[in-house]
Parts: C-alpha cells; structure tokens; sequence
C-alpha cells in the first residue's frame, strides 16, 4: 500500500471556520444570559421562551450544517436564517442581528453565487421588516445598514473563497493532467527508445552475424585440413548461438512487458490536497501496450473526477490481477458522492476503452457516501507479476 500527498489543507481551514461561527453564536447570546440570570422570574415569559428557542434551533442548525462541508443543505441555511430574525425580533440585546453575518457566511458555498446575494439580500429585508415592527423608521434603516454591513462582508469573505477553492481545484485537476501527460510522454519515450535498439540489433548486428555465419560455414567446407575444419564448425556455431540470443533479446525488448507502478506513483503524486492510497502489487505489469495505456488512462479519470467533483480527503485505488489472468481496478473515495451519476466524456471514454478490450467499467454512487468505479480486463491484456 502506497499514500501519497497529504490531507487538504482546506480542512484546517474549514474547522477554523466552524470554531469562529460557534464562538460568534455564543458571544451572540451571553448578554441575553446575563439579563435572564439577573432576572430569574424572565425565564417564563412567552417572549423569552421564543427567543431562546431561536436561539438554541439557530445554534443547533449551524453545527449540523457546518460540522461537514460535504453535508450543507440550503434547508438547514433557511432555519438559521429564519432562526435569526426571530431572535432579533424577541431579544432585548441588540446582538442578535450577528447571527445573520453567520448565515450570509455560508450562503456561497451552498448556493450559487448570484442565489447567495439575493438570500442576503432577502435576510436584509427581513431584518429591515422586524425593525420597522418595533423602532421609528430611521432608527430602523439604520439599525438594519449596520447589520447589512456585517453581511456583506461576511458574504464577500465568503465569496472569495469559495472562488479560491474552486480555482484550487481546477488547478490540481489541470496539473494532473499534466502531470499525467508529462508520465505517457516518458513511458512512451522510454518505449520508443527500447524499440529503436531492437531495430538496430536486429539491422545490424543480426545482419552482420548472419553473414559471418555465412562465411564461416563456406570457409569449413573450403578448408583443407581436419583442424582447420573444426575450428572453423566451432566458430560458425558459436556464430550461430550468439544470432539465436540477439534474435532473442530483440524480441524481449519488442515485447517486454510495461511497468505501470512508477508511471502510477508519478501520476498520485500530483494530486495535491488529495491523499492517494495505492494498492498495486510492486512487480505488476502489462504486455499489451494499449491495455497498460487504457489502465493508466482509467486511473488518470478517476483521479481528475475526484479533484473536480467529490471534495473528497481520500482516494482509495486498488489493482489486483485476477485468477483468470487479467486485471480489476477498484477504486473509492470519501467524498460528498451523488445520487445519480451522469457518465461525462471521461467515464464514457473510459468504458468504451475497456470494452474495445473485452472489459468493462462500473460505477457506483450514493449521496455523502462517495464514488465506487470498478473496472476490469481480460486475459487477453497479458497481466504479469
């Protein structure tokens, strides 16, 4: 088992994140605390009881909807939003309207940007409505400006990094990809390479041994003593044993199997934020050139669709020859998954590309649980090791 690169360094960040808005909420509601504790008999007023639970429903919202980036839901923004402008309109705190910079916080990285202001824009107007319902005009507009300041900045923090990530994300997709390409151009390179020595062993050095095998057959028949024969068969054989292991070393290069491992372990280490683990047996290999590069390009696949889509720590890939003499790819991550799979241009070409082989691709997904994709070969790949 190989792990290569580290955890994402965006889930530091995002329990930093959940920390600041949990102390927020508290800050939030302790001067409330504090006037209920110095006024015991407040406890059992309608008012109180409505704002408390506000309060706690808010706080309760916000953990489970921040606790996992991979499981916010715009339901559980709408009941912090909702939360929020009930306890500004039963708190006696003033303070209440801090909830709100909460919920504009996590607007983006739920809904889509333009549907994020609007929601801000939508808690302002709710706000701005409390207000008027128990302060003169002015002092409600104003009120409602200083709150609505706290959102948009809350909401532009927030908007730039959700960009961030993004762009992050595409930057890893894109530099696997490159990263991937600069691993074929090497293999194929080293695979050009090979076959230019075979060729010339076998132009030049087979040529010129068959020729010398040639002669030094005529030169036995030609010779006109018993000695001289012998040596001479001796040579012609030794010729012709050193023609049959140059015949045989340029059909192992022709056909040598292709190391896939290191091309593997390259391609896994250009996934940052991403830790790979990969299960690959240290001598796997396959003779057919196109199903090592099918292979290769499955894993490249499954990779980029990890990076862009699954906002996932880990990515699990297994390779395993199978009893019959091919090959299974089993691969898994721990991302946010998806109910329903819509196969793009790179899970197609990836099934058609097994199936050109006699193999197949599978796929697997459910909501928070991840991306399962199987894929295997048959036989006829020429798995070794």
């Amino acid at each position: 088992m190989h792990k290569v690169s580290g955890v994402a360094p965006s889930a530091t960040t995002h329990r930093l994140l959940f920390t600041a808005g949990m102390l927020t909420w508290a800050v939030a509601g302790f001067p409330q605390f504090l006037d209920l504790s110095r006024a015991p008999e407040r406890w059992t007023q309608p008012q109180t009881l409505v704002w408390l639970a506000a309060f706690l429903t808010f706080g309760v919202a916000f953990w489970l909807h921040a606790r996992d980036e991979d499981t916010a839901q715009p339901s559980l923004l709408a009941l912090q939003s909702v939360s929020a402008l009930v306890a500004i309109a039963t708190g006696d705190s003033g303070l209440d309207g801090a909830l709100l910079a909460i919920a504009a916080g996590q607007a983006p990285e739920v809904l889509p940007h333009r549907k994020a202001l609007a929601w801000v824009a939508a808690q302002v107007l709710g706000t701005l409505l409390v207000f008027l319902a128990f302060h003169p005009p002015l002092r409600a507009l104003i009120q409602t400006l200083i709150y609505a300041g706290f959102q948009g900045f809350t909401l532009g923090t927030a908007l730039v990094m959700v960009r961030e990530a993004q762009a992050r994300r595409e930057l890893a997709r894109l530099h696997a990809e490159l990263q991937a390409t600069q691993v074929l151009l090497a293999t194929r390179e080293r695979e050009g390479e090979r076959l230019r020595i075979a060729r010339e062993l076998h132009d030049s050095v087979g040529h010129h041994l068959t020729a010398l095998s040639l002669n030094l057959e005529a030169a036995a028949h030609t010779a006109k003593d018993t000695a001289s024969a012998e040596h001479l068969r001796r040579a012609r054989e030794a010729a012709r044993t050193l023609l049959s292991e140059v015949r045989g070393t340029v059909t192992a290069l022709r056909d040598a199997p292709l190391p896939l491992l290191p091309s593997l372990r390259s391609l896994a280490e250009g996934a940052p934020g991403l830790a790979v683990h990969l299960d690959v047996p240290e001598s796997f290999a396959l003779e057919s050139s196109e199903a090592a590069h099918s292979l290769f390009r499955c894993v490249q696949e499954v990779l980029t669709n990890t990076l862009r889509h699954a906002r996932a720590r880990n990515l699990w890939i297994s390779i395993v020859p199978t009893e019959e003499g091919g090959v299974r790819v089993l691969a898994r991550d721990d991302g946010r998954g998806t109910a329903a799979v819509l196969p793009g241009a790179g899970l197609s070409g990836m099934r058609e590309r097994f199936a050109r082989l006699g193999g197949g691709v599978e796929w697997r997904a459910a909501a928070g649980k991840g991306l399962e994709v199987e894929a295997w070969l048959p036989a006829a790949s020429g798995v070794t090791g």
